[in-house]
């Protein structure tokens, strides 16, 4: 092959084989599965062509240099499904399902509203639903904001995005769904 084209060929194999690196760091498992098949075609229609000691050998190489990039796209792991819901997949809070929470929880929640009776409870629209984080504001405005596993207050505020918080629900209704359970 003249030596020339051979030396572009090769080239344009290792800017490949470079791009190739590059998703593999940034752990882009499908583009570096497709970049890989693309490499491997270009370099198996350029075997045959390599003439000469110096053209055979650099192929050869390419070939190595090829694996370890084989061997690194398979240690690669697939993306995971989004762990974190999308605003179809967020918890929908209404009186059915505060009611639907452990007398335990909503007990201690109660506690932690304290005396006042103008008190309202936020939750948090994400996790399962069983122990929400939530957040109290009390008729001094003051908002307050708790772990739903301990129900110790928490120094940061649920996120006020649009879809990270149910609507306030006021102590009534605490009371009335750990009363329909026959407390």
């Amino acid at each position: 092959m003249d030596p020339n084209k051979f030396r572009e060929s090769r080239e344009a194999i290792n800017r490949l084989c470079d791009n190739i690196n590059l998703l593999i760091d940034q752990k882009a498992l499908e583009a570096s599965k497709e970049c890989y098949e693309e490499v491997n075609e270009c370099l198996d229609v350029l075997r045959p062509q390599a003439e000469g000691k110096i053209q055979k050998r650099s192929v050869k190489n390419l070939g190595s240099k090829l694996r370890v990039l084989s061997t690194r796209i398979k240690k690669l792991k697939p993306k995971k499904a989004s762990s974190k819901p999308g605003k179809a997949s967020r918890i929908l809070w209404d009186e059915k399902r505060v009611a639907g929470l452990s007398d335990p929880f909503l007990k201690k929640l109660l506690i932690n509203m304290g005396d006042d009776q103008e008190a309202q409870v936020c939750f948090g629209t994400s996790g399962k639903g069983i122990r929400p984080n939530y957040q109290i504001q009390f008729a001094s405005k003051e908002i307050i904001a708790f772990n739903g596993s301990s129900h110790k207050q928490n120094s940061k505020l649920i996120s006020g995005d649009p879809g990270k918080l149910s609507p306030p629900f006021s102590m009534d209704v605490i009371k009335k769904s750990l009363g329909a359970k026959g407390d």
